[in-house]
């Protein structure tokens, strides 16, 4: 009974850790596919940089 009640108040700290954990961290901002052009200061295009999200 006693280890019973031991592994359930575990298992139970455990799951609160990682709720709290994961609530915390900063999330990743969404991922947002397209062309992105960098231009010099007389206007050619200097840099193309393709980015494709993954699903």
């Amino acid at each position: 009974m006693k280890v019973r009640l031991a592994v359930v108040l575990t298992l139970a700290i455990i799951a609160a850790v990682v709720a709290w954990r994961s609530a915390s961290m900063p999330q990743k901002p969404a991922c947002t596919a397209g062309r992105h052009e960098e231009r010099d200061a007389g206007g050619k295009v200097v840099r193309i940089t393709h980015t494709e999200c993954l699903r």
